[in-house]
């Protein structure tokens, strides 16, 4: 067999298996996307409505706070998770995470969520009514992918948050502060396409800098 038609081979190996690979992709994006329509569905659905009445002031910075606004905006803890406690060493106003896949959801409140009870409600809310319900496992292969997993599930709680703000009772600078953080840490992506056919690009640019797509004559 001559060079170039091993080249040729070695071409279209090489293709094929990036092919394959964006057709997974395709596949898991399609996947998480009716997975997280189904949850969305779900969860909207079955929310309670605004309390009648807020307490008076802000509230004091620990876990007694979070144990009243629980109650407050009637938010249950779905099974398999853990908390919520108040964390002294959180710099965010909460933070869910799972130490393993098959482990419980812990969740984990932080002294930012408390500078009004809106707030603390909407926090809690965005942790376990949005991302104690999401599927991590999911979320892991959208990373691995080459996908904004992360990125697409706190957009969905941060969206979450604004949706029923009236319920939570938040002010117009906490929507806009929460409308922000999202802007600016989770800002949507332009074409997701692009990521799902970028492997494909990067092997024909590798490919072609090599001369393996070039005919000697």
């Amino acid at each position: 067999m001559s060079c170039f038609s091993i080249k040729r081979v070695a071409v279209g190996i090489c293709v094929g298996l990036t092919g394959l690979v964006a057709a997974a992709n395709l596949v898991v994006v399609h996947s998480f996307t009716e997975m997280k329509s189904r949850a969305e569905e779900k969860i909207y659905a079955q929310q309670p409505s605004a309390p009648l009445s807020l307490p008076v002031g802000r509230p004091e910075v620990g876990q007694r706070s979070i144990d009243i606004a629980m109650k407050l905006y009637a938010i249950t803890i779905p099974e398999h998770v853990k908390g919520p406690f108040y964390s002294q060493e959180l710099e965010d106003r909460g933070l869910t995470m799972r130490r393993g896949i098959a482990s419980d959801a812990v969740v984990y409140i932080g002294k930012e969520a408390f500078a009004s009870w809106a707030l603390l409600g909407s926090t809690l809310a965005h942790e376990i009514e949005v991302h104690c319900r999401q599927n991590f496992l999911a979320i892991h292969f959208q990373n691995l992918s080459g996908f904004d997993g992360t990125g697409l599930a706190e957009r969905e709680a941060y969206r979450y948050e604004l949706a029923h703000a009236e319920r939570f009772g938040l002010q117009q600078y906490d929507r806009e502060l929460i409308s922000s953080t999202m802007a600016f840490f989770y800002p949507e992506q332009e074409n997701r396409y692009v990521q799902t056919f970028a492997p494909l690009r990067l092997w024909l640019d590798r490919l072609s800098a090599n001369g393996f797509g070039k005919r000697a004559f």
